[in-house]
């Protein structure tokens, strides 16, 4: 079995500005309606927590001279944080690439005219839907325009300048599968690309979730790279072991960069390198949440096919990213780390499925899968 290691530093930082949100999605492990009663409401969240510009600051100094990629996300909206457009701002200002998603309702044309002005790296916004129907579902919200709207004033006060790169986020469910040719369709020719997501359980990712996939289908198992690559801080400074876990904010800290030696000594300490060592040793199932879960999936290596006036990347069932050919004039795969597949592992061997246009059970018995 191949092993991973783990560089002085984390290649890709995902950074909590708030522990909040100001939609309740509700196919979101962490802030849905049902999420938020008070039985299922992490305690985490029950007090709103934003990190200070002081903090930012900090973290983003400690950890430039390695230039990772940094993504403002874990379980927020990052543009209600009240040091937002500070955070933006010194990213650029320490040289390193940047990245957020975003529900896209605060995407204003200030916002617009201050990512253009920093050439920040990439932006990409939540839609999961080709019709204001589906979108309720989806997002519990109706105003589809409105979201359209905010793409295209980025993009027209983005201009012909490159940066940032503007795209669009379409997570695979049981009620929103039929729309996903029309989406493919309507955002080729507006945004730069679109990052096609499978639907992730509550407790644990599991690929019979995503339609036309059975854990049969699973090569053999390898180290998740998420441990090896990225750290997860959380608002309070707290450190989660992947993005996964931070669904159970109270149950899964391996320690506080603010209390805890920063960033580099919490990425290097014990708690962390336990986990690698079960990893590298595959000794997996000791760990509860990392037993059955199968976003590990996630760290093979991109395959690549030009279709359709896309260039279709994925790693696993769970991400497909659809770059537009036209628009790849801005793309640097160097320069923002890819948030999946870039771990010294094999290829899967075997094809990858790729959901597209065609009709999709989500029970999984007529499939059509492009690969």
């Amino acid at each position: 079995m191949e092993t991973l290691t783990h560089d002085e530093m984390p290649n890709i930082v995902r950074l909590e500005l708030t522990n909040t949100c100001n939609l309740q999605c509700p196919h979101c492990r962490h802030h849905s309606e049902e999420k938020r009663l008070p039985e299922n409401y992490a305690e985490y969240y029950k007090t709103p927590v934003s990190m200070t510009e002081a903090q930012v600051a900090a973290i983003i100094d400690e950890i430039a001279p390695f230039k990772p990629s940094v993504t403002l996300n874990v379980a927020n909206e990052p543009m209600i944080a009240p040091a937002f457009r500070y955070a933006l701002r010194k990213i650029k200002e320490a040289g390193l690439s940047g990245t957020f998603n975003t529900n896209g309702l605060g995407l204003s044309e200030a916002i617009a005219n201050l990512l253009v002005e920093i050439q920040y790296d990439s932006v990409t916004i939540s839609v999961d839907a080709a019709t204001s129907e589906t979108l309720k579902l989806a997002r519990g919200i109706t105003n589809l325009d409105h979201l359209v709207k905010g793409v295209e004033t980025l993009l027209r006060v983005r201009g012909d300048r490159p940066f940032p790169r503007v795209g669009t986020t379409f997570v695979i469910t049981d009620y929103n599968y039929k729309e996903l040719p029309a989406f493919l369709e309507f955002w080729k020719t507006r945004a730069d690309f679109v990052r096609v997501t499978g639907y992730i359980k509550d407790g644990r990712p599991d690929v019979s979730y995503i339609p036309g996939w059975s854990r049969e289908q699973l090569p053999e198992r390898v180290p998740c790279k998420q441990i090896f690559r990225d750290i997860v801080i959380r608002a309070n400074g707290d450190v989660t072991p992947c993005v996964i876990t931070s669904e159970n904010p109270d149950e899964n800290t391996l320690g506080n960069i603010f209390r805890d030696g920063g960033v580099r000594g919490v990425w290097n300490g014990a708690a962390m390198q336990r986990l690698r060592d079960l990893h590298n040793g595959g000794k997996w199932d000791e760990i509860p949440f990392c037993g059955p879960c199968d976003y590990w999936v996630e760290t093979f290596n991109m395959k690549e096919e030009v279709k359709d006036g896309f260039l279709v990347r994925t790693p696993s069932p769970y991400t497909t990213f659809y770059n537009v050919v036209e628009r790849l004039g801005s793309w640097d795969k160097n320069r923002v780390h890819d948030r999946q597949g870039a771990a010294n592992v094999r290829e899967w061997e075997g094809s990858v499925g790729v959901v597209t246009a065609g009709e999709i059970d989500p029970a999984g018995d007529e499939v059509e899968i492009d690969s």
